[in-house]
């Protein structure tokens, strides 16, 4: 090896240069943007996901309380159990005005769950200011349907969530 090659190797490790290191960082945040652009619908939906599954398990709760306290249920062809999110310090607020017994094994069997966690159990876009879920029991049908409103607009319309009965 000559001696102006191994002078050379030895002085030319300087790191990199500023416009190298913006051309880098440009190419980092349009790669950023892009993949971006592209994952927050999948996570909005994953989000969607999460609070219609809390929804179900109203319903499945439903199911479970009315079996549980038949015995209490006078005959009436519909029955509705009306359900004020809280938080952990006030707690669910649960009312049903045909068997409040139904409404109470209800409070019971969802404060096992993980919905009276948080003040705010629901993330998406679509139900993060639910102040108001309704648990319809329609005997005639047999079914069970949950409805989720923010103040007097009903939020649940497009996604048909209940249980049979």
């Amino acid at each position: 090896m000559s001696k102006g090659w191994k002078k050379r190797l030895q002085t030319d490790n300087e790191g990199f240069s500023l416009v190298e290191l913006i051309i880098v960082i440009a190419i980092m945040a349009v790669l950023v943007g892009t993949v971006g652009t592209q994952v927050i619908p999948y996570l909005n939906n994953a989000k969607k996901a999460r609070d219609i599954q809390i929804l179900s398990a109203y319903a499945t709760a439903g199911v479970v309380a009315y079996s549980e306290k038949v015995e209490s249920v006078p005959l009436v062809d519909s029955m509705t159990v009306e359900i004020v999110p809280g938080n952990a310090s006030t707690g669910d607020i649960y009312t049903c005005t045909d068997a409040q017994a139904v409404a109470d094994e209800m409070k019971v069997l969802v404060a096992k769950d993980y919905l009276t966690d948080s003040s705010k159990p629901f993330k998406s876009k679509t139900y993060q200011n639910i102040d108001k879920i309704e648990v319809v029991f329609d005997f005639e049908n047999a079914k069970v349907h949950v409805y989720a409103y923010e103040g007097s607009d009903e939020k649940s319309s497009e996604d048909d969530i209940g249980a049979i009965l």
